[in-house]
């Protein structure tokens, strides 16, 4: 019998691959009422940290959306910006969770067709050239 016969294996995966697992066991989506209070909490992120442009992207669905903040066209950019955010999410799946992460952006989860997926929610001032 060789080495590798009494070797046990284990694929543990990626943090990424963990934290679906978990989302996968979630049954219930956010209620009404939760995800007006995130939506309030968008509204100030919109507000204290985007100056014009924010970036909404699921790698995984290659699906990348970007909001712009424009004074003139909105009285309230910022909520306006929270309220279009939320009907995104609304109209790609059942919200399972937005947290805010420590790098001042947001972690959502989204289940799509009976599956998780992971969008993140950041600032893209840095990422739009305007000429």
């Amino acid at each position: 019998m060789g080495k590798k016969d009494n070797e046990m294996t284990m694929e543990a995966g990626t943090l990424y691959d963990m934290n679906k697992q978990i989302m996968q066991q979630i049954g219930e989506p956010l209620k009404d009422l939760q995800l007006a209070s995130i939506q309030m909490k968008l509204e100030d992120w919109f507000n204290w940290q985007i100056d014009g442009y924010a970036m909404l992207l699921c790698h995984e669905r290659r699906d990348y959306t970007l909001f712009h903040l424009y004074q003139k066209a909105n009285k309230n950019p910022p909520a306006v910006a929270a309220k279009e955010l939320m009907l995104c999410l609304k109209n790609r799946g059942e919200i399972l969770s937005i947290e805010e992460d420590s790098n001042q952006a947001w972690e959502i989860w989204l289940r799509i067709d009976d599956e998780p997926y992971c969008y993140y929610l950041f600032n893209y001032d840095e990422g739009v050239i305007e000429v």
